[in-house]
């Protein structure tokens, strides 16, 4: 097990040398062995096959808000280098995504929960801060890591028996996952609030909407009518408190925004 562990630490060691980012506003450092132009691609093939398998909305108001909101967005963003595209798709799933380099979907069932402009814009600057904060080439890159433990172990046991390689690869995925991958995951939610209180707050929406926004919501997935959504975007009293404890920050931002837009139109 020792060599194992020493296997192990030489090469996170050489990853961490060649592949350390920092994200935008939060300034933390993390692992990334994917370049933002692989990632890019990998989102326009993601894009094509969201296009292929769902029905865009043919609802003119919701996806003039979205386009409205995200050209704000976007702006607030500034990423020249993103091709965005916003599109609401026809489904009863209150959910929204942004993909590396910038495609955007929202769908349908989203617009029953958000009252205004700026509560929109408070769901999407959370999706677009996933896509600039580069979360899935993090994820990505972490997968890899934890595949070349998986075959350091399958080395450093190599002659023993079945049942033992069998048992110290169940013990090392568990202890990955929740060691590693799970708290990656909750750190990346969290990142993701802020940056969308940021985004929002650039482009002139009111930040506190975000918080009311996610107040709601949070209250909503307690009657299981948004379960699934989130299965991904777990909401608790701490992560509300996260938020609450930026805004100052936001507001900061907000209030020297050029164009004040407060909630912006109603989209009741």
């Amino acid at each position: 097990m020792r060599n194992f562990l020493n296997m192990l630490i030489v090469a996170v060691s050489a990853f961490l040398i060649v592949g350390c980012e920092s994200v935008p506003f939060t300034g933390r450092s993390q692992l990334m062995l994917t370049s933002q132009s692989e990632e890019a691609q990998l989102g326009e093939q993601a894009w094509k096959e969201v296009l292929s398998q769902n029905r865009v909305s043919g609802n003119s108001t919701y996806n003039i808000a979205l386009k409205r909101v995200g050209a704000n967005l976007a702006k607030a963003a500034n990423k020249s280098d993103y091709k965005w595209e916003f599109l609401v798709f026809e489904n009863t799933e209150p959910n929204a995504f942004c993909l590396p380099g910038g495609k955007v979907g929202v769908y349908s069932g989203l617009f029953q929960y958000t009252a205004n402009d700026a509560e929109l814009s408070s769901v999407v600057g959370h999706e677009i801060g996933h896509a600039i904060a580069r979360h899935g080439g993090e994820r990505m890159s972490h997968g890899t890591i934890q595949e070349v433990g998986a075959q350091a172990v399958a080395t450093t046991l190599n002659g023993k028996s079945a049942g033992t390689i069998q048992a110290a690869m169940v013990a090392y995925s568990a202890g990955t996952n929740l060691g590693v991958m799970l708290p990656y995951s909750r750190t990346h939610e969290y990142e993701a609030d802020k940056l969308g209180l940021v985004y929002m707050a650039k482009a002139g929406y009111n930040p506190n909407a975000a918080i009311t926004f996610w107040q709601k919501f949070g209250q909503l997935s307690q009657t299981g009518t948004v379960g699934e959504f989130f299965s991904t975007h777990p909401m608790s009293e701490k992560r509300i408190g996260e938020m609450k404890a930026y805004l100052p920050t936001a507001l900061d931002m907000y209030n020297t925004a050029p164009n004040k837009k407060n909630l912006g139109e109603s989209l009741k």
